[in-house]
């Protein structure tokens, strides 16, 4: 079966020994269907030239492996970057310098239109209309037969699930100032936000009504382009790269584009479900044995497969 919309898949592959497992229950169970190009993005050189070739022979669909070298921005001292901010519980407990790739993975997949730019989207992406972004340890558990593309009409996003964490500290400590942007940009520009919450708390100044919002999942979402890139996009995007969210403060792309598609959409989101309806894993076996680390092949190396599978034995 042919597709049936300019689109393409991404995925932002990390966790390397993972992939082939991520890609198998992606092709046979929808894209076999709808043959839609692939482009698999890792930070640096983290899979060969032989799997590349490999891989390519195995899924018959459209394969593309593109290297992006992403850099902190040059406005940003070392100092302000956000494994800095020990006085954030969250970086004390689980943010290390080591994790600083996971600052560039936020960078990547906010900046869904800056194609080609450092750090960003391969430039061959952007002749597409629509873009799924699926993540490295996604689980597809049973058949789709249907386009999933044909979902995002009428939407900006699509998303395999929504979360809402309530304003928990963690929460906190991942989207620190991120009101402050927020609130100026629509003040600046005199924009009312089409979403009620939103456009309560700007007339009240409230902090923390971004956390009585349910966000995208991250994991799994496709997005309409040709409904989200307009003028207010460019600016607001430009404005948060500048405010330096993504790296100061590890501001997650869902907060940054759900914000955005709450404000001028009427219908921002369309949530699938997919967790709750058994359709989607989005930790898919073995998962938790990997995190984002810094641009190291680390998940190649002769010592991590040794661990790996030692903890396997040890654990069988």
């Amino acid at each position: 079966m042919n597709n049936g919309h300019n689109a393409a898949i991404i995925i932002l592959a990390a966790r390397i020994p993972l992939l082939e497992k991520v890609l198998n229950k992606l092709y046979f169970n929808w894209n076999i269907n709808f043959n839609y190009p692939l482009y698999i993005h890792t930070f640096g050189k983290l899979i060969s030239e032989k799997k590349q070739q490999e891989i390519k022979k195995k899924f018959k669909n459209q394969i593309f492996f593109c290297e992006v070298n992403p850099a902190y921005p040059d406005h940003i001292p070392e100092k302000e970057l956000y494994y800095n901010r020990t006085y954030l519980n969250y970086v004390n407990k689980a943010f290390p310098k080591k994790r600083s790739g996971y600052l560039h993975m936020c960078y990547f997949k906010t900046n869904i239109t800056k194609f080609g730019n450092k750090g960003c989207l391969d430039v061959r992406l952007q002749k597409y209309d629509k873009l799924m972004f699926y993540d490295d340890d996604n689980e597809l558990k049973v058949k789709i037969d249907y386009d999933l593309f044909d979902l995002s009409s009428d939407y900006p996003i699509v998303t395999g699930f929504l979360t809402k964490r309530s304003g928990d500290q963690e929460m906190k400590d991942v989207t620190e100032n991120l009101w402050l942007f927020y609130s100026k940009f629509i003040k600046d520009n005199n924009i009312n936000p089409k979403n009620k919450i939103l456009r309560d708390a700007i007339k009240t100044d409230d902090s923390n009504a971004i956390y009585d919002l349910a966000y995208t999942s991250g994991a799994f979402e496709i997005f309409n382009l040709k409904l989200i890139n307009n003028n207010f996009w460019n600016l607001y995007l430009d404005q948060a790269n500048k405010f330096g969210g993504n790296y100061k403060y590890r501001w997650g792309d869902m907060q940054v584009t759900n914000l955005f598609v709450r404000t001028f959409f009427e219908k921002p989101i369309l949530n699938l479900d997919l967790i709750q309806k058994e359709i989607l894993n989005n930790k898919i076996d073995g998962s938790d044995q990997f995190i984002y680390f810094n641009n190291t092949d680390v998940y190649n190396s002769i010592l991590f497969k040794y661990i790996v599978k030692l903890k396997k034995f040890i654990f069988s």
